[in-house]
């Protein structure tokens, strides 16, 4: 693989874009009215989609004229903000204008803390309330009330941490106006949140399933709960969410640990109406399809008493569930006493309908770690393991990063280094290189059969980039497959064909050391490989090293050249001179420095190997 291959493959791999930044421009600052957005924001920086660490929280769900409600701006987590504008929006279709005035509770928490007014409306005496100073703040507390405004409203809140991490309209629970002449309840706004999940209970008067493992339902990336043993069963189902619009949550109750012939019930948040309702459907291979939720045919609905809602990021859902859903679904079959795999996936919705979940880490299904008996009421945790695909992707770092990757350091730069001594009749750098490159396609043909037996044959991701690794893959154990063909077909040294033969070895080999690293990269985003998204930088790190060790020798062969061939050419003419005589070849020179670099990559290699193949095993 040459340096600028290499040079390519970094830059790909790391995907920088330098944005522009002014260092002299104002920090980010707080905050637009209309739309609550920061002012001056770093070029590039978005809003956080990840549920907000910082809460509003009111002491009511209704007000009333010349009433205070205490509103608080809380921490819930370990961050600090250091700007804020809270403000009350009306929920109707006026226009964004702030409703009431708001004044900060003096107490020994937020005594040093002096916000200043802002954002007046056309209502007299309104506006919001926004931040004066640059002090991490974790709870403030706030007195709002109005004395003429009619209709129902939700506080609206943007935090800011830093110049690049902010949250934006972060909502309150809705506050209903309790005067006579207060507006129905419009049908675009949910008052209430549905409760949080019991954990309390799980194992004693009900089974759940938890990810993570005995985690509180608040901070559960997912959830599900079952109970009843009659003819009916109620669930409970929840997942931690972005904040996006449109939402599901879903689990699927399943004979193994993968998508088939699945019954999957999913709770989906629908915008358009603020409505977060329960759908069943059912897996087909690896498409999802939809049911009525009513069946005509029968005129019965399979999913009742159903209560749910999508709140700062949480997604919940409660329904009970008639077993007996092959009379009512023939395309489902009868919620028995039988094990079931319980699968949990959560993605995108549209208008209540789900989107294909993607691929990666934190999109794949999990699944159950074991079956579960819906009679049971069990208690547990954890998520399945794939140990072919970690199997598989432990020897892909090993052949390529390691063997690899040291095979291609010696017949690039250590040809002429210890001239003189041989091993196996063979000069060091061949029998390295040999045997490296052995590993490396005997790793590779073992690791490229454990994925086809994982995958029950040829695997098909539907997106990029996850849609390429298998392409690329193949297109490398064609190349690994076709050098050892080309090895025992090798002419000798001097044959005229030699040449023809180094150029398509070198073709192949490159073309599969060029595709392999960025094959490692997409393949450590499959979410079956669970691979934390910080030990891509850790193979980053590795390669930016791996390119610095080639430059380094690379320059260090130019600096050198001119000695060594002055070396090689006294060399020649001594055997010219005295051809009875035999003569040691001359050392090359820098030979200390390269001794020293091959030592370096040899050290750090194995130590990014190990480093890898141990989250690769142990996550």
């Amino acid at each position: 693989m040459t340096t600028a291959a290499m040079l390519w493959v970094g830059a790909a791999l790391l995907g920088v874009t330098l944005a522009a930044f002014d260092p002299t421009q104002d920090y980010t600052k707080c905050c637009v009215c209309t739309d609550l957005m920061p002012i001056n924001p770093v070029p590039g920086s978005s809003p956080q989609v990840m549920p907000s660490p910082f809460k509003v929280k009111v002491n009511s769900e209704s007000y009333s004229l010349d009433k205070e409600v205490i509103v608080e701006l809380v921490s819930e987590g370990e961050h600090s903000f250091r700007d804020f504008i809270l403000v009350a929006w009306p929920t109707d279709n006026r226009p964004k204008l702030a409703v009431g005035t708001i004044r900060l509770i003096q107490d020994d928490n937020n005594k040093e803390y002096v916000p200043k007014y802002s954002c007046y409306s056309s209502e007299a005496n309104s506006y919001a309330i926004m931040t004066a100073d640059l002090k991490p703040k974790r709870t403030l507390r706030f007195a709002w009330e109005t004395k003429k405004f009619v209709g129902h409203v939700e506080f609206r809140a943007t935090f800011i941490v830093d110049d690049d991490t902010y949250w934006v309209g972060e909502k309150s629970m809705l506050l209903l106006d309790s005067s006579p002449n207060a507006p129905p309840v419009p049908r675009s706004v949910q008052p209430r949140v549905t409760p949080p999940i019991n954990v309390d209970d799980c194992g004693v008067t009900k089974g759940c399933y938890r990810e993570p493992e005995g985690c509180w339902e608040p901070q559960c990336e997912y959830i599900v709960t079952w109970q009843g043993q009659t003819d009916r069963i109620r669930f409970e189902l929840g997942g931690l969410m972005d904040t996006s619009k449109d939402r599901f949550v879903a689990v699927g109750l399943s004979n193994d640990t993968y998508m088939g012939s699945d019954t999957v019930f999913a709770c989906a948040h629908d915008s358009s109406d603020e409505s977060t309702r329960v759908h069943l459907s059912y897996n087909e291979g690896n498409r999802n399809i939809p049911l009525d939720r009513e069946n005509l045919r029968f005129g019965e609905r399979a999913i009742m008493n159903e209560e749910g809602s999508y709140h700062n990021g949480r997604l919940r859902c409660r329904f009970t569930v008639d077993r007996d859903l092959d009379r009512i679904y023939p395309e489902l079959s009868y919620i028995s006493g039988s094990p079931y795999h319980l699968l949990m996936s959560r993605g995108f919705a549209n208008r209540g309908v789900l989107r294909r979940h993607g691929l990666g880490v934190n999109e794949l299904p999990i699944a159950s770690p074991s079956m579960v008996d819906l009679n049971d009421y069990s208690n547990i945790g954890d998520r399945a393991r794939y140990p072919l695909v970690k199997a598989h992707g432990c020897l892909m770092i090993l052949a390529w990063i390691f063997f690899a990757s040291i095979g291609l350091i010696m017949t690039k730069y250590y040809k002429t280094m210890w001239p003189n001594q041989r091993m196996f009749d063979q000069r060091y750098w061949f029998v390295a290189h040999f045997n490296c490159m052995a590993m490396a396609f005997l790793i590779t043909v073992i690791g490229v059969i454990l994925i086809f037996v994982e995958a029950d044959g040829w695997s098909q991701a539907p997106d990029l980039p996850q849609k390429a690794h298998p392409i690329l893959g193949i297109i490398i154990f064609v190349c690994i497959i076709i050098n050892p063909i080309l090895a025992l077909l090798r002419p000798n040294p001097d044959n005229k064909c030699r040449p023809v033969f180094n150029w398509f070895h070198w073709a192949f080999g490159t073309i599969a050391n060029v595709l392999a690293i960025p094959t490692i990269f997409i393949g450590m985003d499959f979410g079956k490989a669970n691979v934390p998204w910080w030990a891509t930088w850790i193979l980053v790190v590795w390669v930016i090293f791996h390119i610095v060790i080639e430059l380094s020798l690379e320059v260090h062969q130019c600096c050198t050249y001119k000695k060594n061939k002055e070396r090689r050419r006294k060399y020649e003419q001594q055997k010219r001179e005295n051809p009875k005589n035999t003569f040691d070849e001359p050392e090359p020179a820098g030979r200390r420095f390269k001794r020293f670099m091959l030592f370096l990559h040899l050290t750090v290699t194995t130590i990014i190997t190990l480093i890898m193949i141990i989250i690769i095993a142990v996550c």
